[in-house]
């Protein structure tokens, strides 16, 4: 009875997105990294479907500093190991991870979702140390994987699956993607909270929170069609005031970090939302609240009146170019002059903004992308700036990086990039400094140069800023 328990131990696995952390002190700010601190949403939407009938263990190498020999040790008696990962160093992290798993106990299942996996299936199933891939929406391919492991059932049919048989990479067919109220709210108390909240701007104690999955956009650099084939679906408003009161009174949250791709699709449900929020009255706020700036541009002052209202404190928007030859190349579907529009309306409407922006698209003008990019993001800064209000916005400025299967991937293979053929290779990747081979070296300087001035990362006063801009104009011109 004791073994048939222990078998029924499944370990989940947060790997380390970044090889080295970056502690800034007193920066409110990410500019320069993703936040290192963050509720492993993924694992524990996997958790749910499982928790009654499995013994699950959950390890978040950004909270868990011994994580790999937790880990080990966990793996003993265990039914499988699960790993969630991006493009990014998380694929390093997990493979060294999965290694020294795999020789302690070489018979032990482990299996891959996350957007890298479902994205690369039969080159991350290439890697001696993983047998099973989870692709897209894992909910419930999850939860039939690990009961037909247990029951030592065949895991032919199941959708969503690719998994190793003897020599062959077998792929099954895909899953459909499901509604998000099928399935159980997402289960905080099987993590440590307390190591999970974070100081950000508005509040001492906020924490991750999604109101929806899926994107059904079509952009060509990002990973996120691929994975859910531009399905997307929400909570119903009244299920997300219900969920946000439990874990505001039962953790004493003030600030939820929502990490949506797309909060603002269905404009009609953000109303209904927004004025239920209003109705409760709760008192907290909302951070990188996710939105398409050609969507956000759409909107009428009395909604984004109502959203403010509704505790929306700031609003994340991916610009991604200020050279209108690049959104197009990236099929953005937008218009440099949204940028405007969007930072007009947050300022009118006291939301503060956190943007990003790239360079390095393979394909355009390098020139002209980078003059058009920085000279947007200063004309952002300008606006509030001159307001005096440059702690209410915030840039993240990085290099175009290609992820697997994209169109620009193509693009980039095209001008010069070498083919990724193993998974160790796109673990090497670092997203923020990506240096592409048709990007010529005195740009990277130059971008990377103007990125830490950018009075967040440098502590400029506008004034300063201005200065140094001219500098960094004057630099460009002579390239």
């Amino acid at each position: 009875m004791t073994a048939q328990t222990e078998k029924n131990n499944i370990i989940l696995f947060n790997p380390m997105p970044v090889k080295h952390p970056v502690a800034i002190q007193n920066k409110k700010t990410t500019s320069l990294q993703v936040p290192l601190i963050n509720v492993p949403l993924s694992l524990l939407a996997l958790a749910r479907m499982v928790r009654d009938d499995f013994n699950v263990k959950i390890f978040n190498a950004v909270v868990d500093s011994d994580y790999k020999d937790l880990i080990l040790s966990g793996c003993e008696n265990a039914l499988c190991l699960a790993v969630s990962s991006m493009t990014c160093y998380q694929i390093r992290d997990g493979i060294n991870v999965c290694a020294a798993v795999k020789e302690r106990c070489p018979e032990l299942p482990v299996i891959w979702g996350g957007y890298h996996p479902s994205t690369e299936p039969v080159q991350t199933l290439e890697n001696p140390n993983i047998d099973i891939v989870i692709r897209g929406q894992g909910e419930l391919t999850f939860k039939e994987v690990v009961e037909s492991l247990r029951d030592k059932k065949s895991l032919k049919g199941i959708p969503g699956v690719s998994h190793k048989d003897g020599n062959r990479i077998i792929n099954n067919p895909d899953r459909e993607f499901k509604d998000l109220n099928i399935f159980p709210p997402i289960p905080y108390d099987m993590v440590d909270v307390e190591k999970h909240i974070k100081g950000y701007k508005f509040g001492n104690r906020c924490i991750d929170y999604y109101i929806s999955q899926g994107c059904a956009a079509r952009c060509d650099f990002c990973s996120e069609p691929l994975f859910c084939g531009r399905h997307w679906s929400g909570l119903l408003p009244g299920t997300v005031v219900s969920e946000l009161e439990h874990l505001a009174k039962t953790y004493n949250i003030d600030t939820f970090m929502i990490r949506d791709s797309d909060f603002f699709l269905n404009i009609r449900r953000v109303k209904e939302l927004c004025e239920l929020l209003v109705k409760k009255d709760m008192g907290i706020r909302f951070t990188s609240v996710n939105g398409r700036m050609e969507h956000l541009a759409r909107i009428d002052d009395k909604t984004w009146a109502l959203i403010r209202k509704a505790g929306v404190h700031e609003i994340f928007i991916g610009f991604e170019s200020g050279y209108q030859d690049a959104l197009d190349a990236m099929n953005k579907g937008a218009r440099v002059s949204h940028i405007k529009n969007c930072i007009d309306k947050c300022i009118k409407h006291d939301i503060d903004v956190r943007g990003s922006f790239m360079v390095g698209i393979p394909g355009v003008d390098v020139k002209k992308e980078v003059k058009s990019t920085l000279n947007e993001i200063h004309k952002i800064i300008c606006a509030y700036g001159e307001r005096r209000r440059l702690a209410h916005m915030d840039i993240l400025l990085s290099f175009f990086t290609p992820y697997p299967r994209t169109k620009l991937y193509y693009t980039a293979l095209k001008n010069g990039l070498k083919p990724l053929n193993t998974l160790e290779d796109w673990g090497d990747f670092d997203q923020f400094d990506f240096k592409a081979p048709w990007f010529p070296e005195e740009y990277f300087n130059l971008v990377r140069e103007f990125r830490a001035g950018m009075p967040w990362n440098s502590a400029y006063e506008f004034e300063e800023w201005c200065e140094f801009y001219e500098g960094i104009q004057e630099k460009l011109e002579r390239i």
